[in-house]
């Protein structure tokens, strides 16, 4: 039995690994799951990150004031204080968030798509299988 390779078929098959080997392997990782709880699980990292780099960079910031906070640590409403550190926050991580929203939406829509071109390209390449069959 002899085996034909048609132009049409080694293209395809080319493609198709090195889609595999590239950005399929991202693809296939991202949709295992589901799109909320791919995003989700991602806005939760980012506000995590985002949580860790505020209180870095309030450190560094007393740290950096050390001298002036103390001055005026009398003379300071720590309740205006507390609230200002904390709508702060609320706005830093917020931001952040919706980024991370924003971007990781896109990221699992793009690799929804891209898996589905595989999958079509799968399907043409099955087709021409059969009809390679067929004719030989």
């Amino acid at each position: 039995m002899k085996s034909h390779l048609d132009g049409n078929r080694v293209k395809l098959m080319t493609r198709m690994a090195s889609y595999e080997a590239n950005e399929g392997k991202d693809a296939i990782r991202i949709c295992r799951f589901f799109r909320s709880d791919y995003v989700v699980l991602n806005v939760v990292r980012a506000a995590v990150t985002s949580t860790i780099a505020f209180f870095l960079l309030g450190g560094l910031y007393v740290y950096y004031n050390i001298d002036k906070l103390l001055q005026d640590i009398y003379s300071m409403d720590i309740v205006e204080v507390g609230k200002s550190v904390i709508t702060s926050y609320v706005v830093f991580v917020g931001v952040f968030a919706l980024i991370a929203y924003a971007v990781y939406s896109f990221r699992y829509d793009r690799a929804r798509k891209s898996l589905k071109d595989y999958n079509n390209a799968l399907r043409d390449l099955s087709e021409l299988s059969v009809k390679n069959q067929l004719k030989g």
